[in-house]
């Protein structure tokens, strides 16, 4: 990903971001309404609408007079889910089909077009105003499938590691203890080369982020604009006998993200290594924009402006919390997840949930990060006083 590297290195990246729930709907109805999914009841699965009672980030951008415009891979957030409020223009890619020139991914949804949209979204901007674009690519996201000429790269490569295999069922989809012969591709059950497709989306999508921002900039439209790069959630990929999906767990793998401000002549290149919540992303922005807010505060949401002034020394960094929840779950039973820079603690009520994180009726569990980044060790027993703060 040398794009999403290089922009990461000229910018502001936090190292330990949080999505606070590993699922497209929930996690963006999260980012952009600044709450909670226990608060905004957008929880569990996609297909929920974003209620009307609560402001959405371009509603305040729109009120502030900027121009706001999105581009959107993704149904889940949709115009049907109310998703496009505050938007004056609002792309849906796959209402709008790509161009199906030689050697053009045909993928509606594809990076492709939707770089491809996204400036087209940029060059109706007026020029005289301000201006907020929201560009959501779906890749890398299953079934692994990227444009041919990516398809072969990776594979066999010198992190290659072909001994690891996956149990495939005569189930049609599957994504515990193994995938269903559905979701089988070219015959392959190596589990590196599933890996190794993954990787190549992010090389896919990262072409395109890289010819994005390269074309923005010959129009002049990046000189002082804050760009923010990161995602709605992670995926995992076999990690805990979890399968190629997202949303069902709370692990790391899942929930941690990437998150990246950068902003030419404003910003210094840093690293905070200490965790911080996608929820304090759209009062950042807004702060940014010069919307006064109420003690840095929008919702539920802190700017982080006063931290990138003044970052937390590593008594501080160590302090600070991120929760997140995740699950499928109903009746607000759903798995709760705290962590700080070392520990997460874990809460699952149902026993299945408990079976794949910490073993039968084990509604708590603590992992060390420091010495277990994989969340495969229960150390609570060790580390009573932290069970307790954290619970």
């Amino acid at each position: 990903s040398p794009n999403i590297d290089r922009l990461a290195s000229e910018g502001l990246r936090f190292d330990q971001a949080q999505s606070q729930w590993p699922k497209t709907g929930p996690s963006f109805a999260s980012i952009l309404t600044s709450t909670y999914p226990k608060d905004n009841g957008i929880v569990r699965q996609i297909g929920i609408p974003v209620p009307c009672t609560f402001t959405m980030l371009a509603e305040a951008l729109q009120r502030a007079g900027y121009g706001t415009h999105a581009v959107v891979a993704n149904g889940a957030v949709g115009r049907e889910f109310y998703f496009d409020q505050g938007f004056e223009t609002f792309f849906e890619s796959w209402k709008l089909p790509p161009p199906t020139g030689p050697g053009e991914d045909a993928d509606p949804n594809g990076a492709e077009n939707v770089t491809r949209l996204a400036l087209a979204a940029a060059s109706r901007m007026d020029p005289a105003k301000p201006w907020f674009l929201w560009v959501h690519y779906l890749d890398p996201h299953a079934p692994y499938i990227p444009p041919v000429e990516f398809q072969a790269r990776f594979q066999n490569d010198e992190h290659f590691d072909g001994t690891a295999v996956i149990p495939v069922s005569n189930k049609h989809k599957q994504e515990l203890a193994g995938i269903g012969k559905g979701q089988v591709i070219n015959g392959e059950k190596r589990l590196a080369f599933y890996v190794a497709r993954y990787d190549a989306e992010i090389a896919y999508v990262d072409q395109e982020i890289g010819r994005l921002l390269a074309e923005m900039g010959k129009q002049k439209l990046l000189d002082d604009t804050l760009t923010a790069f990161t995602s709605d959630h992670g995926e995992s990929l076999g990690e805990h006998g979890y399968y190629f999906n997202h949303g069902r767990f709370g692990f790391q793998t899942c929930l941690h993200v990437p998150l990246v401000l950068h902003w030419p002549g404003r910003l210094k290149p840093a690293v905070d290594k200490a965790p911080v919540q996608l929820l304090h992303l759209a009062p950042t922005l807004l702060a940014a924009a010069g919307v006064k807010l109420d003690e840095g505060r929008w919702a539920q949401g802190q700017s982080l402006w006063p931290r990138v002034a003044n970052p937390p020394e590593a008594a501080a960094a160590a302090a600070i919390l991120s929760f997140s929840e995740a699950g499928t779950s109903s009746n607000r039973s759903w798995i709760r997840i705290v962590r700080d820079q070392r520990f997460v603690l874990q809460f699952a009520p149902h026993k299945l949930e408990q079976d794949w994180i910490a073993g039968s009726r084990t509604p708590w569990a603590l992992f060390d990060l420091q010495s277990d980044s994989g969340e495969t060790r229960n150390v609570a027993d060790l580390h009573p006083a932290e069970v307790e703060r954290l619970q």
